[in-house]
C-alpha cells in the first residue's frame, strides 16, 4: 500500500516561453539601438540611418515566379513577408504577404487569411495552365 502526503505540494508543470524574436543593431537618428527581430528577416537594419521609427521594416526573403518572354524571362509575381512593427495602423505592425505583380512595386498587401486564398488561387491557375498543356 502507498501513502499518499496530501500536504505535498503538486508537481509544478514546465513551461517553454515562446521564442523570442532576436535583437539587432539598428541605426537610429546616428545611434544605435537594438531592435527586435523576426528570424525570417534578411534585411540588415544596420546599414540606415533611419530618421523615423516607423521607417524600419522587416523584410523575408523574395520569391519570384519568371515567365518566358520571346528574348529571355520576365518575373511576374514576386512575394516575400514584409512588417512594419513601429507603424500605428489598422494591422497594428503585423506581418503580411507582400506581393509584385507589375515590377513597379508592391501592389498587394495580404494578411494570412488572404495570402492563402490567393495561393489557392494559384494552385488553381496551375491546374488551369495544366489542362490548356493537354491540349497541345
Amino acid at each position: 500500500m502507498t501513502v499518499v502526503d496530501e500536504r505535498a505540494p503538486a508537481p509544478v508543470p514546465t513551461v517553454t516561453p515562446p521564442p523570442s524574436p532576436r535583437l539587432v543593431a539598428a541605426m537610429y537618428r546616428g545611434q544605435r539601438i537594438a531592435v527586435p527581430c523576426p528570424n525570417w528577416c534578411v534585411r540588415d537594419h544596420s546599414t540606415e540611418d533611419l530618421a523615423f521609427l516607423e521607417d524600419l521594416s522587416h523584410e523575408g526573403e523574395e520569391i519570384a515566379l519568371a515567365a518566358p518572354e520571346f528574348n529571355g524571362v520576365t518575373e511576374v509575381l514576386v512575394a516575400a513577408v514584409r512588417q512594419w512593427p513601429f507603424v500605428n495602423d489598422t494591422d497594428r505592425g503585423l506581418p503580411y504577404l507582400g506581393l509584385d505583380a507589375t515590377g513597379e512595386g508592391e501592389v498587394a498587401n495580404l494578411q494570412k487569411a488572404a495570402a492563402l486564398a490567393f495561393a489557392d488561387q494559384l494552385v488553381t491557375h496551375a491546374t488551369e495552365i495544366r489542362r490548356l498543356v493537354a491540349i497541345l
